[in-house]
Order: structure tokens, then C-alpha cells, then sequence
């Protein structure tokens, strides 16, 4: 198998410079005083046009068809059974920011279930992978200023 830290630190590297774009691009949540990144209305600005060709694709199965969960406060996963993305909103923020979050907040490469390693490895690839396509995509707003993501 590939190195996963490998895997994992080239995809933080390039979400880190998307964020740094998406803010210097003037996507920022209003409802906070500090600089963040508003990848909902990120999003919003690629919409369905993006999602389907994520689909269409095929770079994001996994990540669509049987997305990352979220570490609840009581220490469990929810949701249980996570039902497929279907909306580019979902696939931006449930799908690339929450597998950005349990890598950096340590939740992936622990141990777990048989095969998670594996699992883990490829929500990463096929979060980059969306993430990439996302900032060179024709209707994306992030186009002129990000460089290609590799």
C-alpha cells in the first residue's frame, strides 16, 4: 500500500491553499469575526453542473456513495449509516472538509475495523481528487487565481 501520511499531507497541503484562495476570493462567513473560509457558498458557486461531473466521473465513489461520518462529542459516529451525498454542498462539506477534519484532528489511520486503513486512504485520494477538480472547474470562481492542483 502507499504511504498514507504521503496520501494524506499532499491533500492537506492543497486544501490549506484552497482555504487561502477561497478567503482571498472574498468567500468568508459572515457570522464570525475571524477570516473563514465559507465553503458552503463555495459550493453554492459550482453548483449541480459540479456535482454531476463528480458523478459522472467517477472520482468520488466512495466519497459519495458511502461518505465519512462525524465524531460526536459522546465519542460515537454519526450517523450509523450515513446515507449517500447527494448535493454538491453535501459532497464539498460532508464529504472534502469532514475527511480534512478526521485526518488533522487525528481520527484516521488508528486502527478499527478490518480494511479501514484502505478506507481511509481512499476517502483521502477522492477528497483530493474533488477538491482538485473543484478549483479548476470552468464555473469555478477559484479558477483564475489557484494554481492546478496535482
Amino acid at each position: 500500500m502507499t504511504n498514507p501520511y504521503k496520501v494524506a499531507d499532499a491533500f492537506i497541503r492543497d486544501f490549506r491553499a484552497t482555504e487561502y484562495a477561497l478567503k482571498r476570493s472574498g468567500f468568508l462567513r459572515q457570522d464570525r469575526e475571524a477570516a473563514e473560509p465559507n465553503w458552503d457558498l463555495f459550493a453554492q458557486s459550482l453548483g449541480k453542473p459540479f456535482f454531476d461531473h463528480v458523478v459522472d466521473t467517477g472520482i468520488a465513489k466512495t466519497l459519495i456513495g458511502d461518505p465519512p461520518r462525524r465524531l460526536l462529542a459522546d465519542m460515537s459516529w454519526s450517523p450509523s449509516n450515513p446515507a449517500p451525498l447527494t448535493s454538491v454542498a453535501h459532497l464539498i462539506v460532508n464529504g472534502v472538509c469532514r475527511v480534512r477534519n478526521t485526518y488533522v484532528h487525528g481520527e484516521k489511520f488508528t486502527g478499527g475495523p478490518e480494511g479501514q486503513w484502505e478506507r481511509d486512504v481512499t476517502l483521502i485520494r477522492e477528497a483530493h481528487a474533488v477538491l482538485a477538480e473543484a478549483t479548476q472547474f470552468p464555473r469555478s470562481p477559484l479558477r483564475a487565481i489557484s494554481k492546478p492542483i496535482t
